[in-house]
């Protein structure tokens, strides 16, 4: 998914292989910077009196490794006061953020919910991150009728009203020829060649959605249900597979009904994913012998350069998976959060799994 799990991975993994020799002595912070908290209001702000607590919490020891990581004459206390400085002039665009850094140079990442202010030193700190990071992504909703369509962007992961990227009547390709035209007996004897290149117009519009931008993660279709199912089978293979589903919708529907239609078609999606993700770990191993189970297998595999893609139970337990998720990053591993019912299940079978390349 897009700005998610595999996206964020990719940007901490970057930065970690590039201080893969500090990555060790490395700050995590976690800032609530939720300007709808009235906590946050105030002139000095709820998560900056709580930070400069968590700072305090940290040993001296920790605090001289830092001051030595600089490598200058710049103290602790400047330390702590750049990060405050840092978290106070960023311009989220979550309702929190997390920074690591080395204390030379760091990263900031924002998040879509509020978190529990902390610091933490040693490996970065992702668990919390991963329990953050929800499963649905960006939705493309294009609903048809017989004249015009609609092309909607709905990002699930946002809490607020502003998910809505862009809604309203697309001009350009009408699924009658002759646009917003009163409908003539020429138009009503167009022949099927005419009618096709009318439905692989609007695919390929659709399709330049996940071309050109590549910013979608799924898409849906709805509206007039001939006009979609014949669009749906013009477009690209590589789109078609992104489709979750063809859906009745209303071609008038309100932007908030249609949040909740497409909350509840992503929500099902997403539960049959995780629990075929789930079934196919057990078949693996019991076949094939190609996934493990457990913290220990898990660890063992990825130091051996077994993994293929690993799996980790939501919520995210920090104390148990944070060294796997880090060595993930590391290893080039790609991470599935597994939520719902199959989260339950996976919990059974010790939270964790991977596949593997090669059987053990």
């Amino acid at each position: 998914m897009k700005n998610t799990i595999q996206d964020l991975f990719s940007t901490l993994r970057a930065y970690i292989d590039a201080h893969h020799k500090t990555k060790s002595n490395m700050m995590t912070v976690y800032a609530n910077l939720d300007p709808s908290d009235r906590n946050n209001q105030r002139q000095r702000p709820a998560w900056m009196i709580e930070l400069k607590n968590q700072f305090d919490n940290l040993t001296d020891e920790q605090k001289r490794e830092a001051e030595e990581m600089v490598g200058t004459s710049l103290t602790w206390e400047y330390i702590e006061e750049h990060t405050l400085k840092t978290l106070e002039q960023h311009e989220p665009k979550g309702r929190a953020a997390m920074i690591v850094t080395d204390f030379v140079d760091g990263m900031i990442v924002d998040l879509p919910l509020p978190v529990e202010n902390k610091v933490y030193y040693g490996l970065p700190q992702v668990c919390h991150l991963m329990s953050q990071l929800h499963r649905y992504g960006k939705y493309l909703v294009v609903l048809f009728s017989e004249k015009e369509h609609r092309v909607i962007s709905i990002n699930l992961n946002s809490q607020e009203a502003e998910a809505f990227i862009d809604s309203g009547v697309e001009s350009g390709v009408f699924l009658r020829p002759g646009g917003k035209k009163s409908r003539t007996q020429a138009s009503d004897r167009r022949d099927l060649d005419t009618e096709q290149r009318i439905y692989r117009t609007a695919a390929e519009e659709i399709n330049s959605y996940f071309m050109d931008d590549n910013e979608f993660d799924r898409v849906i279709l709805g509206g007039n249900m001939k006009i979609a199912n014949q669009v749906a089978s013009e477009l690209h293979h590589s789109v078609a597979e992104l489709l979750v589903s063809i859906e009745p919708i209303p071609f008038k529907v309100a932007e908030k009904e249609l949040r909740d239609v497409v909350r509840n078609i992503a929500d099902e999606y997403e539960q049959v994913q995780d629990y075929s993700m789930v079934q196919e770990l057990i078949t693996r191993q019991n076949v094939f012998d190609r996934s493990v189970f457990g913290e220990q297998e898990v660890l063992t595999a990825l130091e051996n350069a077994q993994v293929r893609r690993i799996y980790i139970s939501h919520p995210v337990d920090a104390v148990k998976f944070n060294a796997i998720l880090v060595e993930a990053l590391a290893k080039n591993v790609d991470v599935e959060i597994i939520h719902g019912e199959a989260a339950t299940r996976l919990e059974s079978l010790g939270s964790v799994a991977a596949t593997l390349y090669y059987a053990i």
